[in-house]
């Protein structure tokens, strides 16, 4: 049974990482929705940041179970086992981030 100390950190780290692109992707949209209504614009961000943020917990539990089956059933280095979740688990959160610009500029009706 591997510590969970691992998982933990890769956890962790995914969710660093998404709160930085998440902000960027926050400023991303605000460019977009310039010259929008005030309250299409709030309804977008809105939905937007609700979804980004079920994608960073999405994101870190993928991290997290990614990093104890690499340690599990593939014998895996500790930190080689961090580092592939990390970078999966962001890829993961990043698109999902992606999306929710996407997916919350309909939904404001713009």
């Amino acid at each position: 049974m591997p510590s969970k100390t691992p998982a933990l950190t890769s956890a962790i780290l995914t969710v660093i990482l998404l709160i930085i692109f998440g902000v960027l992707f926050v400023f991303t949209q605000m460019l977009v929705l310039n010259g929008v209504s005030e309250s299409q614009g709030m309804t977008a961000m809105g939905v937007s940041l609700v979804c980004q943020g079920a994608g960073a917990i999405l994101a870190a539990v993928l991290a997290a179970w990614l990093t104890n089956l690499g340690i599990t059933k593939f014998n895996w280095n500790n930190i080689l086992a961090v580092v592939i979740a990390v970078i999966t688990g962001t890829l993961f959160g990043g698109v999902i981030s992606f999306l929710s610009i996407i997916i919350s500029i309909p939904l404001a009706g713009i």
